[in-house]
């Protein structure tokens, strides 16, 4: 049984985003625990972009900000 496109695109994305591997990621944390860090990163990230006037924030900013990880 194979990971379905959308986890794994989710694992990409997470992987990008804290720049380590997906096996790191999915030893050290939960499906749960990564979709939740997923869509609180993705919601407050539009949020303060609707905030700021849709103006773009480095992923720096981002991770130190809202990463609940």
């Amino acid at each position: 049984m194979g990971i379905s496109p959308k986890i794994n695109e989710l694992l990409d994305y997470l992987s990008k985003f804290y720049g380590i591997s997906i096996d790191e990621l999915t030893q050290k944390y939960t499906m749960s625990q990564l979709e939740d860090a997923y869509n609180e990163i993705e919601h407050m990230t539009k949020y303060q972009k609707h905030l700021d006037g849709k103006k773009e924030f480095p992923a720096e900013y981002v991770i130190k900000e809202f990463s609940p990880l």
